[in-house]
Protein backbone atom coordinates (compact mmCIF):
# COMPACT_ATOMS: atom_id res chain seq x y z
CA UNK A 1 0.00 0.00 0.00
CA UNK A 2 2.68 2.28 0.80
CA UNK A 3 4.39 1.62 -2.69
CA UNK A 4 1.31 2.60 -4.44
CA UNK A 5 0.96 5.67 -2.29
CA UNK A 6 4.92 6.87 -3.18
CA UNK A 7 3.83 6.29 -6.66
CA UNK A 8 0.75 8.73 -6.53
CA UNK A 9 2.81 11.01 -5.19
CA UNK A 10 5.68 10.94 -7.81
CA UNK A 11 3.35 11.09 -10.57
CA UNK A 12 1.80 14.44 -8.39
CA UNK A 13 5.18 16.24 -8.04
CA UNK A 14 5.77 15.07 -11.80
CA UNK A 15 2.52 16.70 -13.06
CA UNK A 16 3.03 19.96 -10.81
CA UNK A 17 6.44 20.41 -11.60
CA UNK A 18 5.57 20.41 -15.39
CA UNK A 19 2.49 22.63 -15.19
CA UNK A 20 4.87 24.94 -13.01
CA UNK A 21 7.07 25.21 -15.86
CA UNK A 22 5.22 25.70 -18.98
CA UNK A 23 5.57 29.61 -19.69
CA UNK A 24 3.51 32.29 -18.77
CA UNK A 25 0.49 33.37 -21.42
CA UNK A 26 2.08 36.77 -23.05
CA UNK A 27 0.42 39.98 -22.33
CA UNK A 28 -1.61 41.43 -25.68
CA UNK A 29 -0.34 44.73 -26.15
CA UNK A 30 -3.00 47.23 -24.44
CA UNK A 31 -3.31 50.91 -23.79
CA UNK A 32 -5.89 51.55 -21.10
CA UNK A 33 -7.24 55.06 -19.96
CA UNK A 34 -7.41 54.40 -15.90
CA UNK A 35 -8.87 57.96 -15.19
CA UNK A 36 -11.32 59.38 -15.73
CA UNK A 37 -13.62 56.04 -16.14
CA UNK A 38 -15.63 55.85 -19.22
CA UNK A 39 -19.03 57.87 -18.39
CA UNK A 40 -17.42 59.92 -15.96
CA UNK A 41 -18.49 63.83 -15.33
CA UNK A 42 -15.80 66.16 -14.77
CA UNK A 43 -14.54 69.73 -14.15
CA UNK A 44 -11.64 71.58 -15.88
CA UNK A 45 -8.59 71.07 -15.48
CA UNK A 46 -8.74 67.10 -15.54
CA UNK A 47 -5.92 64.46 -15.94
CA UNK A 48 -6.33 61.64 -18.52
CA UNK A 49 -3.86 58.71 -16.88
CA UNK A 50 -2.54 56.55 -19.50
CA UNK A 51 -1.40 52.70 -18.71
CA UNK A 52 0.66 50.51 -21.29
CA UNK A 53 0.81 46.61 -21.29
CA UNK A 54 3.00 44.27 -23.76
CA UNK A 55 5.14 47.47 -24.50
CA UNK A 56 7.41 50.01 -23.17
CA UNK A 57 6.36 53.63 -23.02
CA UNK A 58 9.66 55.84 -23.96
CA UNK A 59 9.89 59.51 -25.53
CA UNK A 60 9.55 59.38 -28.95
CA UNK A 61 12.70 59.59 -31.02
CA UNK A 62 11.35 60.10 -34.45
CA UNK A 63 12.17 56.28 -35.39
CA UNK A 64 10.29 52.93 -34.68
CA UNK A 65 11.35 50.66 -32.52
CA UNK A 66 9.85 47.05 -31.66
CA UNK A 67 7.52 47.23 -28.81
CA UNK A 68 8.62 50.30 -27.77
CA UNK A 69 6.11 53.72 -28.05
CA UNK A 70 4.36 56.60 -26.82
CA UNK A 71 1.31 58.04 -26.44
CA UNK A 72 -1.63 59.65 -28.06
CA UNK A 73 -5.21 61.12 -27.40
CA UNK A 74 -7.88 61.68 -30.24
CA UNK A 75 -10.43 64.12 -28.70
CA UNK A 76 -13.82 64.35 -30.57
CA UNK A 77 -12.14 62.68 -33.90
CA UNK A 78 -12.07 59.58 -35.48
CA UNK A 79 -9.09 57.32 -35.04
CA UNK A 80 -6.56 58.43 -38.01
CA UNK A 81 -5.32 56.60 -40.10
CA UNK A 82 -3.00 53.11 -39.25
CA UNK A 83 -0.39 53.79 -42.11
CA UNK A 84 0.74 57.28 -41.93
CA UNK A 85 2.19 59.51 -38.59
CA UNK A 86 -0.60 60.37 -36.40
CA UNK A 87 -1.26 64.50 -37.44
CA UNK A 88 -1.22 67.43 -34.99
CA UNK A 89 -3.40 69.18 -32.49
CA UNK A 90 -5.88 69.72 -32.39
CA UNK A 91 -7.28 66.16 -32.82
CA UNK A 92 -4.32 64.17 -31.87
CA UNK A 93 -2.56 65.46 -28.82
CA UNK A 94 1.36 63.95 -28.94
CA UNK A 95 2.87 62.76 -25.86
CA UNK A 96 6.24 62.38 -27.39
CA UNK A 97 8.08 62.76 -24.09
CA UNK A 98 6.63 59.79 -22.71
CA UNK A 99 4.05 60.83 -20.53
CA UNK A 100 1.58 58.73 -19.31
CA UNK A 101 -0.82 61.11 -18.23
CA UNK A 102 -2.14 64.47 -19.58
CA UNK A 103 -3.53 67.47 -18.15
CA UNK A 104 -7.29 68.90 -20.19
CA UNK A 105 -8.29 72.45 -19.91
CA UNK A 106 -9.67 73.19 -22.94
CA UNK A 107 -12.96 70.83 -23.75
CA UNK A 108 -16.40 72.81 -24.06
CA UNK A 109 -19.08 71.85 -21.72
CA UNK A 110 -20.67 68.33 -22.66
CA UNK A 111 -19.80 65.03 -24.11
CA UNK A 112 -16.26 63.95 -25.28
CA UNK A 113 -14.84 60.99 -26.66
CA UNK A 114 -10.59 59.92 -26.29
CA UNK A 115 -9.62 57.66 -27.80
CA UNK A 116 -5.93 56.53 -26.18
CA UNK A 117 -3.78 55.13 -29.60
CA UNK A 118 0.01 53.65 -29.20
CA UNK A 119 2.63 54.67 -32.16
CA UNK A 120 6.20 54.17 -32.35
CA UNK A 121 9.04 56.65 -32.28
CA UNK A 122 7.97 57.58 -35.50
CA UNK A 123 4.50 58.31 -34.65
CA UNK A 124 2.52 55.68 -37.13
CA UNK A 125 0.11 54.08 -34.75
CA UNK A 126 1.19 50.30 -33.76
CA UNK A 127 -1.54 48.01 -34.91
CA UNK A 128 -0.83 45.50 -32.77
CA UNK A 129 -2.01 47.56 -29.30
CA UNK A 130 -5.20 47.95 -28.46
CA UNK A 131 -6.62 50.73 -28.29
CA UNK A 132 -8.72 52.19 -25.06
CA UNK A 133 -11.77 54.77 -25.61
CA UNK A 134 -14.32 56.71 -23.38
CA UNK A 135 -16.35 59.35 -23.18
CA UNK A 136 -16.55 61.78 -20.69
CA UNK A 137 -18.91 64.64 -19.81
CA UNK A 138 -17.26 68.42 -19.43
CA UNK A 139 -19.42 70.36 -16.85
CA UNK A 140 -20.55 73.88 -17.37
Amino acid sequence: MLAVAAAACTSADKAATTDSAAPAPAIAPAVTIVSPADGDTVSQPFTVRLEASGVEVVPATGTSEPGKGHHHLAIDGDAPSDATPLPAAPVVIHMGNGATERVIDSLSPGPHRIIAIFAGGDHVPMTSVKRDTITVIVRN
